[in-house]
C-alpha cells in the first residue's frame, strides 16, 4: 500500500469507467488524485464520490476540464495543473472512446474522431506533461485495448487507434526508462463502462460474437490488475485469463488466430445474426 500513498496521480478520463475506478481504489491507499475529463460535471460528481473514502483529512482529491484532442487545450491545462497541483508520480492515461461497425459505414469524421481521442490525445497529454516528469522520474500508463493486440471484425477504426497506441508505448518505453520514466501499457478485453453500451449500438453480430471469446471484465477488477501492474513495474498489462490466451495465440500463432477469431467465429456470428 505504501507505494502510492501521498503519490500525485493524474488520470485523464477520470469521470467513468476504469479510470474512475482507478481513482476509487487508489484513494484509500492514501494518494492525492487529479481527474481530467471533459464534463465538468460528471467530474464534480466523480471528485464528491471518491473524496469519502480519502485515508487523510490532507489527501488532495482534485478535476480539472480537459479535450484531449486539442493540442492547445491540453498544453494549457497541463501548464496550469502542474502550477496548481504539482508534477505527477503517475500519469493514467485512459480518456478513450469506442466503436465497432462494418467498414464501409464508418465515415472519415468518425474515424477521425476516434484517432484523435484515443492517439493523438494520448499523444498530447504525455507530451505537455513530459518534460516535468523527466525532473522527477515516475510512470505512464497507456490504455490501448486486446483490439490493438488482436484484430477483430468490426474494428478497422478502434483497433487502428489500438494497435497504434501499442507501438507507441513500445517506443516511448525505450526512450523513456533511461530518463527514469517507466510506461506500461494496458490492453484489456471488454469491460462493463459506459463505453460499451455506447458501442453496442452499432456493433456487427460477427464482431460481437468474436469478442464473446475475450470475456467481460468487470471495471473493478481491470483497475485492480493496473495497479498491480503499476505498483511492479509491469510494461505489458493484460487482464483476464481469455484475453492473455488470444494474445498469446496470436503472438505465436497468428494463422491459427486469424482461422478462430476472423475466419470461423466470425462466420457463426454472421449465420447466427441471419438466423435471427
Amino acid at each position: 500500500m505504501e507505494k502510492f500513498d501521498s503519490k500525485l496521480i493524474y488520470i485523464t478520463g477520470g469521470s467513468s469507467g476504469i479510470g474512475l475506478e482507478i481513482a476509487r481504489q487508489l484513494v484509500p491507499q492514501g494518494a492525492d488524485i487529479v481527474l481530467f475529463a471533459r464534463n465538468r460535471d460528471n467530474l464534480e460528481k466523480a471528485r464528491r464520490e471518491i473524496e469519502k473514502n480519502k485515508k487523510r483529512e490532507s489527501q488532495r482529491i482534485m478535476c480539472m476540464s480537459l479535450d484531449v484532442q486539442s493540442d492547445d487545450n491540453v498544453r494549457q491545462a497541463m501548464k496550469r495543473a502542474v502550477e496548481e497541483f504539482g508534477i505527477p508520480d503517475i500519469l493514467v492515461n485512459s480518456a478513450g472512446i469506442g466503436h465497432s461497425d462494418y467498414f464501409e459505414n464508418i465515415t472519415y469524421g468518425t474515424f477521425d474522431t476516434i484517432i484523435k481521442t484515443n492517439l493523438y490525445g494520448t499523444r498530447n497529454v504525455i507530451a505537455a506533461l513530459l518534460p516535468h516528469m523527466k525532473r522527477k522520474g515516475g510512470s505512464i500508463v497507456i490504455t490501448s485495448s486486446l483490439a490493438g493486440l488482436v484484430s477483430i471484425f468490426g474494428y478497422t477504426a478502434y483497433g487502428t487507434s489500438k494497435f497504434a497506441l501499442v507501438g507507441f508505448s513500445e517506443s516511448l518505453r525505450a526512450e523513456l526508462k533511461p530518463r527514469g520514466i517507466h510506461v506500461s501499457v494496458v490492453c484489456p478485453p471488454e469491460v462493463d463502462t459506459p463505453l460499451v453500451i455506447h458501442e453496442g449500438k452499432t456493433i456487427p453480430p460477427e464482431a460481437r460474437t468474436v469478442k464473446n471469446m475475450g470475456g467481460l471484465l468487470k471495471p473493478e477488477l481491470v483497475a485492480r490488475r493496473i495497479i498491480k501492474g503499476i505498483r511492479k513495474k509491469r510494461y505489458m498489462i493484460i487482464p483476464g485469463f481469455l484475453a492473455k490466451f488470444m494474445y498469446y495465440l496470436q503472438r505465436f500463432s497468428p494463422g491459427w488466430m486469424f482461422r478462430l477469431s476472423s475466419d470461423l467465429i466470425a462466420r457463426w456470428g454472421a449465420i447466427k445474426a441471419a438466423r435471427g
